[in-house]
């Protein structure tokens, strides 16, 4: 009941009509079949008897306006109920988001945090049958039980073991019912990778981004027999799931048949030896099938809760999901900065290999640093420590000799401006895209495209910062250049405005004009700031005050560009190499 008493709660905090309305509702559902029962019963004995006209009048007012009344707002409460849940849903996917979007970035990359995201789906939308329609079961029970007690008081005046016979065939269905379902959810929690597998599949082969290396490959044929690989899979646990299910609609039809067996031939040999009438024929039987069937009904209703009961420890899991990062209190205080790694190694989770080991370095403020070497060097995870997407594994970083885990979180994080190698662009407008708020600033966006070289385009454009980026929604959207792309990243950095900026090759996609354009532009913009380049580019590090050189998650080497140059170590051989690709004069040493 953990899972239950959660959405209620929920629910009361939010919604708490939904649960008043859900509860009268289950009220009337149970007082309309009470008066189909009884008032049956003294209508036949009237029309077999007296037939006094008024007496047959008021029993037909009683029934048919009853069950009329009890429809009507039936219906109108389950409108009601529907649309409150359907708010109820926006609260609870609203916070969801937020908790996803704030949670640990690692936990991103996490498969084992992937697959409770999944299960605990699986409880909130009670495996694809509707948000909210566990809590539903839980009514169910609540209006069954009044349901359930009042039959039971009706047959009672019959045969007290007609009804220990009743309860003891449900028992048994409901006992069956019960292991056949717990069965049904485990194979339910082991086919979840697999689902996630074959989601991840359908989305690539559905994703325009992947489009043109799906059909310059030809990567259909090996796409496709991937997904038919996890489908059939798939097929093989819902084959399983399906024949728990067909086990217990066996079972509940061989008992059900005793049980029809049983009561009919009971009641008629109460009839033919004139113990009951034939009005009291009709409510026993009507009363017995409602019991039974309100009883199974019941069962039924507490088996689903249980069922989704075994997929709530992963709702809580994923709910209550630690933020490790959103830990500190202090606040950042005002430039200028400082900041030092302080013997700094890190490892990936679920990671043997060192991606940064034993890193030592000081960055000054208003100073321009170039961060080189080769691929898979350690560049991107600096920078990745240094921006809190990740905590040093051993060692600490400062910011005015404080460990950057004191300050407040989001606090540290706008110290930052930030374009990152694999960048990403939203399917909303170009103004969108750049300010990333709901506030901006027109002044500073027509700035932001200046400066990243993006007025001929925006010029181009009918709707101008209005366009949407990409067609998933509007017919009229660009797909940009991957030159363009980046311009766009680099504008939305530019509009952040804040005191640190980091750019991930940034000049990756441009031609070596606008490259040299951007820089300038750039370099004029950010003085005054501390700067971080990462490329593979030399240009950029002509200009920096201050080049690290990463190797194998070390700094081998810092210094000026002309220091480096007459060590005629690492950095210069990388000079070299990428210099001669531009020039033809070998004497290129400074």
């Amino acid at each position: 009941m953990r899972g239950i008493t959660y959405l209620l709660k929920y629910a009361w905090k939010y919604q708490k009509k939904y649960i008043f309305y859900s509860i009268i509702q289950e009220i009337l559902s149970a007082i309309s079949p009470m008066i189909t029962i009884i008032v049956p019963k003294y209508l036949i004995d009237e029309l077999m008897g007296s037939q006094r006209f008024c007496y047959i009048a008021v029993c037909l007012i009683i029934l048919i306006g009853s069950n009329f009344f009890c429809s009507i707002m039936c219906s109108m409460l389950q409108k009601e109920c529907f649309l409150l849940k359907g708010k109820l849903f926006v609260d609870f996917q609203e916070n969801i988001s937020r908790s996803l979007s704030i949670c640990d970035y690692e936990k991103l990359e996490d498969p084992v945090f992937l697959d409770i995201k999944e299960k605990a789906k699986k409880f909130l939308f009670s495996n694809g049958q509707g948000f909210g329609e566990v809590m539903d079961y839980a009514f169910h029970v609540f209006g069954n039980v009044l349901k359930f007690v009042g039959i039971l008081s009706v047959i009672m005046t019959l045969n007290i073991v007609m009804i220990l016979i009743l309860v003891f065939l449900v028992l048994i269905n409901t006992f069956a019912q019960g292991k056949l379902k717990e069965k049904y959810v485990k194979l339910d929690m082991e086919k979840v990778p697999v689902e996630r597998r074959t989601n991840y599949l359908i989305s690539v082969i559905e994703d325009f981004s992947y489009g043109k290396e799906m059909r310059i490959f030809n990567l259909s044929d090996w796409f496709s027999a991937k997904v038919r690989y996890y489908l059939e899979v798939s097929q093989r646990f819902y084959k399983k799931q399906m024949n728990s299910i067909v086990k217990g609609q066996y079972l509940a039809g061989v008992t059900n048949f005793i049980q029809e067996i049983f009561v009919y031939l009971y009641l008629i040999l109460q009839v033919i030896t004139n113990h009951i009438g034939i009005g009291d024929f009709t409510m026993y039987l009507s009363a017995i099938n409602n019991f039974s069937s309100s009883m199974n009904q019941l069962m039924k209703s507490w088996i689903e809760i249980r069922q989704f009961e075994g997929y709530y420890d992963a709702l809580k899991e994923y709910m209550e999901v630690p933020s490790t990062m959103n830990c500190g209190n202090k606040e950042v205080p005002d430039g200028p900065y400082k900041i030092e790694f302080k013997n700094v190694s890190f490892k990936y989770p679920g990671q043997n290999v060192w991606a940064l080991k034993n890193i030592n370095v000081v960055m000054d403020d208003y100073k321009k640093y170039s961060i080189v070497g080769e691929n898979g060097a350690g560049k991107t995870t600096f920078i990745k420590l240094l921006c809190r997407l990740y905590d040093p594994t051993e060692g600490e970083i400062l910011l005015n000799g404080i460990n950057i885990k004191e300050y407040e979180y989001q606090q540290y994080m706008n110290l930052f401006s930030t374009v990152f190698q694999d960048y990403k662009l939203f399917s909303f407008s170009i103004s969108d895209n750049i300010v990333l708020s709901k506030n901006y600033s027109d002044e500073k966006i027509k700035m932001a495209i200046h400066k990243s070289g993006l007025d001929e385009l925006i010029k181009s454009l009918e709707k101008g910062t209005e366009c949407c980026i990409h067609k998933n929604f509007e017919e009229d959207g660009i797909e940009p250049s991957g030159g363009e792309g980046q311009k766009f990243a680099l504008a939305r950095a530019l509009y952040q405005n804040r005191h640190i900026i980091i750019l991930d090759e940034p000049a990756a996609a441009l031609d070596p004009k606008a490259e040299a354009e951007m820089y300038e532009n750039f370099n004029n913009f950010v003085d005054g700031r501390l700067t971080l380049y990462i490329s593979h580019r030399m240009s950029s590090s002509r200009f920096c005050d201050d080049i690290l050189v990463f190797r194998d998650g070390k700094i081998v080497e810092e210094g000026s560009h002309i220091d480096l140059m007459k060590r005629k170590r690492m950095y210069y051989e990388l000079y070299r190499i990428q210099a001669k690709f531009y020039v033809e004069d070998s004497n290129y040493d400074i």
